[in-house]
């Protein structure tokens, strides 16, 4: 059996098959990722705002997926795959080839810049953990670099930071930088603070527009409220390496500029001779298996399924890779025991937005509120998200690690040095 990506869904599928091992002899399992760690990609805004370091969220694969007392022979690839070939059932990985009998694709997303390339070249993404230490890191230059800036023009558009996407993942990095801003850098540079600047850019009229009026207006003043600027039917359509350009032909002077608006299937998912939805994800039926194509089965960001008794989508979210990967891997046991597969059913119990320490945006079914609240909820639930990913057990002393870190962050004691160079004093 062959999994491809490790990041929520790869993973899930990988240990509830490694978990099942025991009693399926001659269970052979081998998952390929680029890089040789996991990370909940929900947490990355914690490394740009200096409140996490990325030990703390990361889980080597090897130790994952070893250990004792399971049956079967697992391994784990470090490798790009570079092409997928469904009709001779291979994968090509560098100069090696890796066949199956059966297939998971789990190899998620990546940024969609909707074909502009100079946004591509000039800005930052944030799909990734590397992606939250770049961000984290640029910041601290750019601080440094104003320091020494004579002219004020250009002093200016280096504390300048923009965030391109009014969703959660661009709401809760607007409000991560906003903490590490006005905390721990102000502090730090307090002579530079006044001319700091953050800005949420999204060209609909509304923010979370999924979530409804309400929600969108909590979230509208609450960011407002901690002193982020928000643009709302703001188009963006150039970005250059001093600023932003606007549809009503605007300009914003920025250094920084993230974009967190949108996001597409990677390219290898992108060519394979199968069937896409508009979007670019591959249909799959009820069970997550390709229809028409035995043995494959497609999850995570890159699957396309409809909802149970809705002509909408499962959205390309955390929450529901964490859940296709494990329903995957029953599924496959099923088919290799002679057992019929079972239907994926998720049913969204709602979800905390955070905008602040003190501040966040809660919708529970019909249920909307914020303040300080729905910041209390946020926190119980994301620390028992945490201390219970991949399972109670699994890596319990970084994890506990992690949660000692967050009580003095809390107070805005955040890392300011360069992460960067942690790392590779590390290596």
């Amino acid at each position: 059996m062959l999994i491809l990506g490790a990041g929520a869904a790869g993973i899930g599928a990988a240990l509830e098959l490694r978990k099942a091992s025991a009693r399926i002899p001659g269970l052979e399992v081998t998952l390929v990722d680029q890089r040789d760690y996991h990370y909940p990609l929900p947490f990355i805004w914690h490394i740009v705002s200096g409140s996490l370091e990325p030990r703390q969220i990361t889980f080597p694969l090897r130790a994952l997926l070893g250990g004792g007392g399971v049956g079967g022979t697992f391994e784990f690839r470090r490798g790009r795959v570079q092409s997928i070939d469904v009709d001779r059932k291979v994968a090509s990985i560098a100069d090696d080839e890796l066949r199956w009998d059966y297939l998971v694709v789990a190899l998620g997303s990546t940024t969609n810049y909707f074909g502009m390339a100079e946004v591509e070249r000039h800005s930052l993404g944030f799909r990734s953990l590397p992606d939250a230490i770049r961000i984290h890191d640029l910041m601290l230059d750019n601080y440094e670099a104003a320091l020494g800036e004579v002219d004020e023009e250009r002093q200016r558009a280096l504390l300048t930071f923009v965030v391109v996407g009014g969703g959660p993942s661009g709401i809760e990095l607007a409000a991560a930088m906003q903490d590490f801003l006005a905390g721990a850098l102000a502090r730090k540079y307090p002579s530079l603070a006044p001319m700091a600047r953050l800005f949420i850019v999204e060209a609909q009229e509304t923010l979370l527009s999924g979530f409804g009026a309400k929600v969108s207006e909590l979230s509208g003043r609450g960011l407002r409220a901690r002193g982020i600027h928000v643009l709302l039917g703001t188009r963006i359509t150039g970005v250059w390496p001093g600023g932003l350009e606007t549809a009503d032909g605007q300009t914003l002077p920025a250094r920084t500029v993230i974009w967190a608006a949108g996001v597409k299937p990677v390219e290898v998912v992108a060519s394979l001779p199968l069937e896409k939805a508009r979007d670019g994800r591959v249909l799959v039926n009820q069970f997550l298996q390709v229809p028409g194509v035995p043995g494959v089965y497609v999850i995570g960001d890159c699957a396309y399924l409809l909802q149970v008794g809705s002509s909408r989508p499962y959205p390309p979210t955390q929450q529901v890779a964490g859940r296709q990967g494990p329903a995957c891997a029953r599924n496959i046991i099923r088919v290799m025991q002679g057992w019929e597969q079972q239907a994926f059913r998720y049913r969204f119990k709602g979800q905390v937005v955070y905008m602040g320490r003190n501040l966040a945006v809660a919708q529970l079914g019909s249920r909307v509120f914020d303040g300080f609240a729905a910041a209390l909820l946020r926190r119980v639930v994301y620390l028992w998200t945490f201390v219970s990913y991949l399972g109670l057990r699994t890596e319990f002393k970084r994890k506990l690690g992690a949660v000692r870190s967050w009580i003095p962050a809390y107070f805005y004691r955040r890392n300011t040095d360069r992460l960067q160079e942690q790392g590779e004093a590390s290596t």
